[in-house]
């Protein structure tokens, strides 16, 4: 049978590590704000290719979206 105690012991420590040192965190997020920021910058640009407006979309997306996830944790919010 499973006591209190035998579940205590699971949560000791710290229940969270980011993948990144901490430190890396606001520098990260900068690079990946401005590569997204240039993909966003192309798919406005780009006219009557939708094979390429489809990819600068997505990278752009995803690079906004883990800045958006990085500035947070470098804040001290993990997610």
């Amino acid at each position: 049978m499973t006591t209190a105690l035998d579940i205590d012991a699971l949560w000791v420590g710290s229940p969270f590590a980011p993948v990144f040192s901490p430190n890396m965190h606001p520098a990260l997020t900068l690079v990946f704000a401005s590569v997204g920021l240039v993909y966003a910058g192309k798919f406005a640009v780009t006219r009557a290719d939708l094979k390429r407006e489809v990819l600068f979309a997505g990278v752009a997306s995803a690079a906004l979206g883990l800045a958006a996830i990085l500035g947070v944790q470098a804040l001290g919010l993990y997610l």
